[in-house]
């Protein structure tokens, strides 16, 4: 894949292809259009099933947007935008506003497992694991320190981390990446569970 930064910047007024922070930021996260058109259907079908059983009256925000402009941030880096993580960490932030006390979990087992069903160790903790990402996001979004310290601490197992390296733009760009990896998985999940038991 050619890296779309090589191509130049639009900013300079000389540039043969203008710059374009979305398809840098995929080049980026290493994910295409594609896959973040689907992952956006799979969270907007999530929020309506929560609209069907009653746990949300509406939904007011659209995931594909979201998940978008956090891509979109992340390109903005080499423009000098100082709070680039600030705004990515903001857009995926808001895919998980609906759940509140981390009943994303609930959700999932309600919707494509059954909630007498019991989930594998797995699921427990790609779930778990994907809840501790908004903490994070939610802690670099409104500059709380503590908050995505512990996040990554949790996360990484490391509890040595220090808050300089947990703001770091790699560390960061990882925690993206992982945020997609992880979604990727619960979508698959939910689609065996679909096919193993029927709709929902």
């Amino acid at each position: 894949m050619d890296d779309p930064e090589l191509k130049g910047k639009s900013v300079t007024g000389d540039d043969e292809v203008a710059y374009n922070p979305y398809t840098t930021g995929l080049y980026v996260v290493g994910i295409v259009d594609e896959e973040i058109e689907s992952l956006g259907i799979f969270m907007e079908d999530i929020y309506k099933k929560m609209c069907e059983k009653g746990m949300r009256t509406q939904i007011t925000r659209n995931a594909l947007t979201m998940m978008k402009g956090a891509i979109f941030a992340i390109g903005t880096n080499k423009l000098n935008n100082p709070e680039w993580k600030e705004h990515c960490a903001s857009s995926l932030r808001e895919i998980y506003h609906e759940w509140k006390n981390q009943d994303f979990t609930h959700c999932f087992q309600s919707f494509f497992r059954g909630e007498n069903l019991p989930l594998t160790e797995e699921e427990k903790n790609i779930l778990k694991t994907f809840y501790h990402h908004y903490d994070y996001f939610s802690g670099i979004d409104h500059h709380e320190v503590g908050k995505y310290v512990g996040a990554l601490k949790a996360i990484s197992g490391d509890h040595e981390l220090k808050p300089d390296h947990c703001y770091k733009d790699d560390i960061f760009i990882e925690r993206v990446k992982d945020f997609f990896l992880l979604l990727k998985k619960i979508a698959s999940l939910s689609k065996q569970e679909q096919k193993n038991n029927g709709p929902n």
